[in-house]
């Protein structure tokens, strides 16, 4: 009876909340129907992360990438920081967080975010630390959302079908612009490099789903889906990309069948695909992936002044070896260490400040005014010094053991999907991993949201005691 009351009264109290915020809405429209529409928007959405908070999750994929894609001024993944906070209180006081063994990569998580707040004390250019502290706020927003409101296999299938979906017409969208002849450095969806992480992601949780779909039809949906996300990685000609997407081929060959794998067999008809799609690649885009190579290669500076670039971030770490010139304060000052690094192009960088040089305009709508490392560890390095590095290459590591084990103790639970899902996971953030060398990524949501996901993963396999058994052998 007790309990009949206590639900009888909350059905009451949410329908009075419904109708206090339906007059409000009404009001506010009646003042400005563009307030109005807004605010039945958020209402929506809000609702949402109430009640259906795994579809929250989705948009949260969905949005990382396009990256230049903005509402009033603000990008996409922007509005998402907010939303993916409210979505972390709203499971957090209705006591749904279900996570387990997960207390190193936590802890690796709060003392980078700890290092990466307290260089604001020291930092060469705190206006850059604190953009890069409000990135960083969204990244482990994202991150948390993913890790307290997935909690079982189906709604993890469903990231998956959302990420391939997705990446599939983004991947589509990519090549269309090749075949066009558009520059990569206009492409409206943003920056090529970061395009191709996602990509490189995704390949290996397309084929998780490919091991799981009993129909054929959608099977060969996924095929053509896969085929359209790694051609697109090629269209992308980012050099890291296609490295990244070899590394991630050969280590799901290297790995036993039954993870990524639905058999033996299924892995040779992998390998024969990839094959034939890769002399359909070089048969129509050979010459300008080596035209790519060859400019890496014959580049005094190395990758278009990236090299240029290393030299410079070691020289900032040299002078500030210990904690770091602040998190974020590279790009603003990254002309200043150009100029002061022995060996460098410098004329190769100083037109990146010419407002009159259109090849230096990108879909941004913007131009420089500093350059990146273009390497996240050498910039996790110069801006928090080896403990930053230290933080950011444990929270990885401890992320990809994580996906490692709960792949592992899914496989003893007879749990396929999960133990496909972890290695698949693994894969992709090994994939991110590589790519990293070449991009400067400490805030990309993508990795975040894969450590999100090992942390939801080991509450979803694995009897108690099989966990309890693994932490105790250690």
């Amino acid at each position: 009876m007790v309990r009949a009351e206590t639900v009888d009264t909350r059905g009451m109290m949410v329908v009075a909340g419904g109708l206090l915020a339906a007059v409000a809405t009404g009001l506010l429209a009646a003042y400005n129907l563009m307030l109005g529409a807004a605010a039945v928007l958020a209402l929506v959405v809000l609702a949402a992360a109430i009640f259906r908070p795994v579809l929250i999750v989705l948009l949260l994929f969905v949005s990382v990438y396009p990256s230049t894609f903005a509402v009033g001024g603000i990008t996409i993944q922007r509005l998402g920081g907010p939303l993916a906070a409210i979505t972390v209180a709203a499971q957090v006081l209705r006591g749904g967080v279900h996570l387990r063994a997960h207390k190193l990569t936590l802890w690796l998580v709060c003392g980078y975010i700890a290092v990466a707040a307290a260089s604001l004390a020291w930092s060469l250019s705190p206006g850059a630390t604190i953009d890069a502290l409000a990135a960083l706020a969204i990244s482990v927003a994202y991150m948390a959302a993913v890790a307290t409101v997935v909690r079982d296999a189906r709604e993890l299938r469903a990231v998956f079908w959302v990420m391939t979906a997705w990446s599939t017409v983004l991947g589509g969208w990519w090549i269309l612009s090749y075949l066009q002849g558009q520059s990569r450095e206009f492409n409206v969806l943003g920056d090529p490099n970061f395009f191709s992480g996602l990509q490189v992601i995704v390949v290996p949780l397309v084929v998780a789903l490919i091991s799981h779909t009993s129909r054929r039809l959608l099977r060969l949906l996924l095929y053509a889906a896969l085929a359209i996300i790694a051609c697109s990685i090629v269209a992308s000609l980012s050099r890291g990309g296609m490295v990244a997407l070899l590394v991630v081929a050969v280590v799901m060959l290297i790995l036993p069948s039954g993870y990524v794998f639905r058999s033996g067999a299924h892995k040779l008809r992998f390998l024969g695909a990839a094959i034939a799609a890769s002399m359909l690649v070089l048969a129509l885009a050979g010459a300008t992936l080596v035209q790519r190579f060859e400019q890496t290669l014959n580049d005094p500076s190395v990758g278009a002044g990236r090299g240029d670039l290393s030299l410079a971030a070691l020289h900032g770490f040299h002078d500030h070896p210990v904690l770091g010139m602040g998190f974020g304060a590279f790009t603003s000052n990254s002309f200043q260490l150009l100029r002061t690094t022995p060996g460098v192009y410098l004329d190769l960088h100083l037109t990146c400040l010419d407002t009159g040089a259109g090849t230096h305009f990108r879909a941004t709508g913007s131009f420089c005014v500093g350059q990146p490392v273009h390497n996240t560890y050498l910039e996790s390095l110069v801006e928090l010094g080896i403990p930053g590095l230290l933080l950011f290459v444990g929270i990885l590591a401890a992320a990809t053991r994580s996906l490692v084990r709960s792949a592992r103790l899914a496989q003893i639970s007879n749990d396929r999907f999960s133990a496909s899902a972890g290695a698949a996971l693994a894969v992709g953030l090994l994939g991110f991993v590589v790519l990293a060398a070449t991009l400067s990524a400490e805030t990309n949501r993508s990795p975040w949201m894969i450590v999100g996901l090992s942390l939801a993963l080991p509450a979803m396999v694995g009897p108690a005691r099989l966990w309890g058994s693994s932490e105790a052998s250690r």
